[in-house]
């Protein structure tokens, strides 16, 4: 008798599976094992050592339990995998497949190994039954994976690589040889057995496994046995390939993304803060150690399942940045061949510097003397980003592109003086008058009078009466021409509902979220600190914003700065009146519209319906359109991209007309936003396409104000 070999049998008095039945040394596997798990714990630590690497801080231990809540959500639920619903919930079974499959093995060698008892019974039945049926599921789903990559072909897989192939295969490999096992063992008990009762609860515990035991009913049971043990060991031996190969290719996202579900960002729309600036020796990243260790997880992270670059709309109208591609592949490929050089520097105390000049290293192309601005991430890429958030708001791993970006327009803004002439122009302007439009500070109240608004206004400096809310105007309602008449509608609506508004005229001051997002942080920070002596002189502490850039700003950055207040968007405020009745129109619109969903309102804050409630309010005859809310697609103003020029690539329309496009595809009588920014875009946007006669772009307040006329 060979050690630890039991023979297969018929069926059992009791329905149960013998461990390793029919698998002569079956206890060697129980020492192989360590092999691919050694393999995979020396590659771990290599992530750790490369992970261990950056130099910027980022601190994610807050909020223990929703993390944890977000660990378990989006790992085992895999709740934002599915929100593609073919290519998600294949995943999904793939990933339910392979857990249920290793907890089932691991339950056999916990029984071969420390005597747990077997499974047996209806357990056993109901156990088997939904490792059987969700195995077949996650056979399923590697195979429609495979057709979608190799045979659909969609654009956002457009980088496959020879190992995804491998990999597609080592898996269905992996599947299939574990049913086939199944197969030969059930059609060996079924010859064991003297009656066919003594096998049958087979049948209900594994269906999809007696289905393969079909093909082998006429086949001796000695072939059958044989086999059988030949596959086991096949079997076995791919499986521990399929461990050990985990940290080395792309599947070490599956442990890479638990890990980023965990440390996601869980704080709102903001980007990361500067502290002591006027004693930083740098700015920005301008090498990829200089990067957090979240930001080096998140390359690891990335699947590549090309879901940012679909709804980027830069990529989209054929600009240089593709937030997969040229953006986290990039830095990753980057890492991946730096990395090694590093640590290997750290480990020695060698000075990074002396060793990136060596005669060795000019040999050959070496990473240590490679740019990450310019040789890795071109300022092409990094200027083209509109902050939109749709690359942040579909990636399945939670990676934080925009950081990313914001830092390297920090290097460039701040360290190099490498910028695009518009941000400077616009740097300057707000420097000197407070505004981007580059207009006298001294005229910012005057939209007031222009508008013939001034006596239904509280102008703190000149009034001084009493208020429950500042009404923050910006510098779009200030100085934009088309934007007054927006100003003009919100101050009427506000005074008809009863509101008691301040204004704070020569006193306020631009936002700074232009600054802050083309990468002057020190231009920002000025800006706010200048907004926050304004409030807190006047004791502010609601605000309503006009416009969702100043809305963000405010709700979500100037907390850093201590700047914490009750911020609402005027749509919030609007649709807050009319749900109380201080508000109701007398005259429904009636008109066909498509309604576009300002990003930093949208993606950035979650606010969606009240807009929409509020045009239903008017009479609007709001048409979805598929780009809407959070696949809305950007007006191309974004991340301070408003006082920049974009130039149309050959073959694709600029943004604000490809959105405009989009927007007229339902044939509307109107076009509404809540944005300055999506405003003058989108007007463009018509003008362009010849259709002014046919469709009008207003605001929200305007179309309420206008029902109320």
């Amino acid at each position: 008798m060979i050690f630890g070999y039991h023979a297969l049998e018929g069926g059992y008095d009791v329905p149960m599976r013998v461990v390793g039945a029919n698998i002569p040394y079956e206890w060697l596997i129980y020492i192989l094992m360590f092999i691919p798990i050694g393999v995979f714990l020396y590659g771990f630590y290599k992530k750790i050592q490369v992970w261990l690497l950056a130099k910027g801080e980022i601190h994610r231990s807050d909020k223990i339990g929703q993390r944890i809540g977000s660990f378990l959500l989006y790992s085992f639920a895999q709740a934002k995998v599915i929100k593609k619903p073919l290519a998600g919930w294949m995943h999904f079974f793939l990933f339910w497949g392979f857990a249920l499959l290793f907890m089932a093995a691991g339950l056999d060698a916990a029984h071969n190994a420390i005597g747990w008892p077997h499974l047996e019974g209806t357990i056993y039945i109901g156990m088997s039954w939904i490792v059987d049926v969700i195995g077949f599921l996650a056979l399923v789903g590697i195979l429609v994976l495979g057709l979608i990559r190799y045979v659909q072909k969609p654009d956002r897989l457009n980088d496959t690589k020879p190992m995804d192939g491998w990999i597609i295969l080592l898996l269905f490999v992996i599947l299939l040889t574990g049913f086939v096992i199944e197969g030969l063992r059930i059609a060996a008990q079924i010859q064991l057995s003297s009656t066919m009762g003594q096998i049958s609860y087979e049948q209900v515990a594994s269906p999809v496994g007696w289905l393969f035991a079909a093909p082998f009913a006429g086949s001796s049971l000695a072939g059958i046995l044989m086999w059988h043990r030949i596959l086991w060991w096949f079997h076995m031996a791919i499986a521990f390939l399929f461990i050990g190969m985990v940290p080395f290719t792309k599947l070490w996202h599956i442990f890479a993304s638990m890990i980023n579900y965990f440390c996601r960002d869980l704080e709102p729309s903001a980007c990361r803060m500067v502290h002591n600036i006027e004693e930083a020796e740098s700015f920005g990243v301008e090498k990829i150690e200089e990067f957090g260790w979240k930001d080096l997880l998140d390359l690891d992270a990335c699947i590549r399942c090309g879901r940012c670059q679909e709804n980027c709309p830069a990529y989209n109208t054929g600009k240089a940045l593709n937030p997969k591609l040229t953006l986290i592949q990039a830095m990753k490929q980057h890492l991946d061949a730096k990395a090694p050089l590093l640590i290997d520097l750290k480990a020695s105390g060698e000075d990074v510097e002396a060793v990136a000049m060596t005669e060795e290293a000019e040999a050959a192309v070496n990473p240590m003397e490679q740019s990450l601005i310019y040789d890795v991430v071109t300022s092409e890429v990094i200027w083209d980003c509109t902050n939109c958030r749709a690359c942040m708001e579909h990636c399945p791993m939670f990676i934080e592109h925009i950081p990313k970006i914001v830092e390297m327009r920090r290097n460039l803004v701040m360290w190099q003086g490498d910028m695009p002439a518009e941000a400077q122009a616009a740097f300057t302007n707000m420097e000197r008058n407070y505004n981007p439009w580059g207009v006298g500070w001294a005229n910012r109240a005057e939209w007031l009078n222009e508008r013939g608004v001034r006596d239904m206004v509280n102008l703190l400096p000149e009034d001084g009466k009493e208020f429950e809310y500042l009404l923050y105007g910006g510098c779009g309602v200030a100085f934009d021409d088309r934007y007054k008449r927006v100003g003009e509608a919100l101050v009427r609506l506000l005074n008809k509902a009863g509101v008691t508004f301040g204004y704070l005229g020569t006193e306020e001051f631009c936002c700074g979220d232009s600054a802050r997002r083309l990468g002057n942080e020190y231009l920002y920070q000025t800006l706010v600190s200048q907004n926050l002596e304004s409030f807190n002189n006047y004791g502010v502490k609601k605000i309503i914003a006009v416009c969702p850039h100043c809305y963000n700003a405010l709700k979500n950055e100037y907390p850093q700065m201590d700047g914490n207040f009750e911020v609402y968007h005027y749509t919030e405020i609007l649709a807050q009146l009319i749900a109380q009745g201080k508000l109701k129109a007398s005259k429904s619109l009636g008109l066909k519209t498509t309604y576009h969903d300002s990003c930093f309102l949208g993606r950035h804050n979650g606010i969606y319906d009240q807009p929409r409630n509020v045009l239903k309010a008017a009479g609007a005859n709001i048409v979805e359109i598929d780009k809407s809310k959070n696949f809305g697609f950007c007006c191309g103003a974004g991340g301070g991209r408003m006082w920049l020029e974009e130039e149309a690539v050959e073959g694709y329309k600029r943004i604000n007309d490809t959105r405009t496009d989009q927007l007229l595809e339902p044939n509307p009588e109107m076009i509404v936003t809540n944005c300055p920014f999506c405003l003058t875009m989108i007007s463009d946007g018509v003008k362009a396409a010849d259709a002014e006669e046919s469709t009008k772009v207003f605001d929200v307040a305007e179309v309420l104000w206008k029902s109320m006329e």
